[in-house]
């Protein structure tokens, strides 16, 4: 099921980006620091999921 919405969620995202002019207003400086807050947004992401991950990974292993 989480796939699913995995999948859902990147076609949604895909269009939206093909279908909008994002981002192309931005200056070549511009482009630069969204890349950076992109990246920086993935990492706290990733960092949330693991700590869900360890958090409930545990409680159900010792349930």
């Amino acid at each position: 099921m989480e796939w699913t919405k995995d999948l859902s969620d990147r076609i949604l995202i895909w269009f939206l980006r093909a279908t909008s002019r994002f981002e192309s207003e931005l200056t070549e400086d511009g482009r630069k620091e969204q890349a950076i807050w992109r990246d920086q947004r993935l990492r706290n992401l990733q960092g949330l999921s693991l700590r869900s991950r360890q958090r409930y990974g545990d409680k159900g292993e010792s349930a």
